[in-house]
């Protein structure tokens, strides 16, 4: 269920945030997370993904009105097995360790985990940035920050997974680099209770929560 919208956040003009300078941010719309047989299937996140209301549905609804203002798109991937690969502390040693220890999958199979789900892919177009981010925020060890400085992007819409995670964190780094991050709720996803509990503290305390049927509708006002 997501926060009743924050006192702090009634006085802003959705419609007017949206009209120029904003961009798609999506974090981790990724077979690991989404498809059955990901490596995170545990999680159930996918469960009902697809379906009416689902998050992904949800993903694919945002897009299409964004898409139709022309806004540049930011596809973000994380790749789970990125610490077996690249230098690494002794912590993230093992925390990789602990993660993937058991995971027999090859380099093929590792490389789909951090893909991104077919339905995704249907409606991507040539110009959408699409990367896999090293690090917990989309912003360390990326040029994203370059690609929004030269699209003069001031305001983020942000959906994806998890939203606990990478999507919290995006937010938080985002307000901190003076863009406006809005979080599009019922398209993000994590486990329960974490996924109710993180949307009512970012919209407490970073960035306002609002559902995709009202960012669509701000975005056919502009």
């Amino acid at each position: 269920m997501l926060p009743e919208l924050h006192p702090q956040w009634r006085s802003l003009d959705f419609a007017a945030l949206f009209e120029r300078g904003a961009v798609f941010v999506n974090t981790d719309a990724q077979n690991s997370i989404l498809d059955p047989d990901g490596v995170l299937s545990h999680e159930d996140i996918w469960r009902g993904a697809r379906e009416q209301g689902g998050s992904l549905h949800n993903i694919l609804r945002l897009a299409a009105a964004c898409r139709g203002r022309e806004m540049p798109f930011l596809w973000l991937r994380y790749d789970r097995f990125i610490g077996e690969r690249q230098p690494v502390t002794a912590m993230d040693a093992a925390q990789y360790g602990f993660w993937n220890g058991e995971y027999d999958g090859d380099d093929a199979q590792k490389a789909w985990e951090a893909d991104l789900v077919p339905e995704v892919k249907a409606i991507m177009a040539l110009d959408d940035i699409t990367l896999v981010y090293p690090a917990w925020s989309i912003f360390t060890g990326t040029p994203i920050e370059r690609w929004l400085a030269q699209w003069g992007a001031r305001t983020l819409l942000i959906s994806g997974y998890h939203t606990d995670w990478c999507v919290e964190m995006a937010v938080r780094c985002a307000r901190d680099m003076g863009f406006m991050p809005v979080v599009i709720g019922d398209a993000c996803g994590t486990t329960e209770p974490l996924h109710d509990q993180t949307l009512a503290q970012i919209n407490d305390c970073y960035a306002p929560v609002i559902s995709t049927s009202t960012a669509i509708e701000a975005l056919n006002r502009t």
